[in-house]
């Protein structure tokens, strides 16, 4: 039977794949997922709401705001790497992994320190255990 005129078909929410949420036409969260009608329903459950952790987290999360959403389908070994590229492609606002980490500078006191730091390798077993590292610091 052919899908009625004015319809929309569902059809890739019950599959696997990456997902785009977009806000005014930019691409602000990029994920993928096994089952994407539920992991969607959760995004547009959450939309702009502040988001309860379960007990011991540092923090809560506020839901992602999104006027649309864009889907990818894919199969199940495809979606790390689809996922991946399409963060490359897009650095969308609201992703971490696959975002370069930012490069911290060490201060000039803590590379003073380090400099007085040397490394003995290969000590004998202590208590039969296997080689360590010790770290003695050289007096200058």
């Amino acid at each position: 039977m052919l899908r009625p005129e004015g319809t929309i078909s569902f059809y890739s929410l019950m599959h696997c794949g990456v997902y785009a949420l977009v806000r005014r036409g930019e691409i602000v969260y990029i994920g993928k997922s096994g089952k994407l009608w539920v992991r969607l329903y959760n995004h547009c459950n959450n939309r702009g709401k502040v988001v309860y952790l379960p007990e011991g987290c540092l923090r809560q999360n506020k839901g992602i705001n999104f006027d649309d959403i864009w889907i990818w389908p894919c199969m199940l070994g495809q979606m790390d790497s689809l996922e991946v590229h399409l963060i490359h492609k897009y650095e969308p606002r609201y992703n971490v992994k696959g975002k370069p980490n930012p490069v911290i500078s060490i201060p000039e006191e803590m590379k003073e320190l380090l400099k007085q730091l040397i490394v003995i390798t290969d000590l004998p077993p202590v208590l039969e255990m296997a080689p360590q590292r010790a770290y003695i610091t050289r007096r200058l």
